[in-house]
């Protein structure tokens, strides 16, 4: 009878057993247990925990996983993880900075084989334009063209509205030149300045010469991711201007070794002695400003007359 008792309450307590309150091992630093995740510290410092190589493994390949779903549409928006907020332009661009008239947009509808840049004697364009190729023919102002993050020109918003407002985008099909972009600057006029005014800050100068924004600044932007530097200079203005001095010595400083210092417009000299005359006076008035013993080579050139043979000439701008 006593041992019928003994195998009921057995029976009993294994058919409840589902019901009791499971009760865990206590965690111990020496236990070796693959299950057990975390230990409660680290032996070498108790203070800190100690995470086991398994959940740093399955943590890092979650980030990996998150950060790779989400740059896909932050290279699209240009987010808050961006990797680089000075963006460089896609294709090489050549810069052409020089006098007024002095034949830069005449160059570049040369080079471009299509008329492009409005050219004339008197200055007609005060806005930095970008040229450069595409699928059709499109023209932006200077707001969309800064704001399109993709073109690279984000930064000049720095240089505030007025600039902005004095920059343009023109996409052109069909041209000579696919692979690169141009960018044609406001012409360089006299000024007011003296030599004096050549050593004075640069937000000073500006305000002496009121382009509304510092020129200066925005040329030396340019110069600075440009692949070719074109310097234009013309029989009628050989080096005389004193805005072309002043960004030659503070905006195109250590730019030598991508900067080329044209003499456009030989075509007008009707006689040698105009041309060494026109030469000597650039030469003089570029040994003033550059602080070398050797002056930089000047290429002297011309453009051809379009619809005259490949003999004839052309003025330029």
């Amino acid at each position: 009878m006593l041992c019928r008792k003994i195998m009921f309450k057995r029976s009993l307590t294994a058919s409840t057993s589902p019901m009791r309150k499971l009760r865990l091992p206590p965690l111990s630093s020496s236990s070796s247990s693959p299950s057990l995740l975390l230990r409660p510290f680290s032996s070498s410092n108790p203070l800190q925990p100690s995470i086991s190589p398994s959940i740093q493994s399955s943590v890092l390949s979650t980030c990996s996983s998150l950060h790779a779903s989400v740059m896909p549409l932050n290279t699209k928006i240009r987010g808050p993880l961006e990797k680089n907020s000075d963006k460089t332009t896609d294709l090489p661009f050549v810069f052409l900075v020089g006098n007024h008239s002095s034949g830069k947009s005449s160059f570049i509808n040369h080079v471009l084989g299509r008329d492009v840049q409005t050219a004339g004697v008197a200055p007609t364009d005060d806005c930095f334009t970008v040229v450069s190729p595409g699928p059709k023919d499109i023209d932006q102002d200077g707001p969309a063209l800064i704001g399109d993050p993709d073109m690279g020109f984000s930064n000049l918003r720095h240089f505030g509205p007025s600039l902005i407002h004095h920059t343009r985008l023109k996409i052109r099909e069909n041209t000579n030149a696919p692979s690169f972009m141009m960018i044609d600057s406001p012409g360089m006029i006299d000024s007011p300045v003296t030599r004096e005014t050549l050593g004075l800050s640069s937000s000073s100068r500006n305000n002496v010469m009121d382009r509304g924004y510092d020129f200066e600044g925005v040329v030396r932007w340019f110069a600075e991711r440009a692949d070719v530097i074109l310097l234009f200079f013309d029989p009628d203005k050989p080096g005389t201007t004193g805005e072309t001095l002043s960004i030659l010595v503070n905006s195109l400083g250590g730019m030598d070794h991508k900067l080329y210092i044209v003499l456009n417009k030989a075509d007008q000299f009707k006689k040698i002695h105009d041309f060494a005359r026109a030469y000597g006076s650039l030469c003089w008035n570029l040994s003033k400003v550059i602080p070398r013993k050797d002056l930089p080579r000047i290429y002297t050139m011309c453009l051809p007359v379009k619809g005259e043979g490949e003999g004839s000439l052309k003025e330029g701008e």
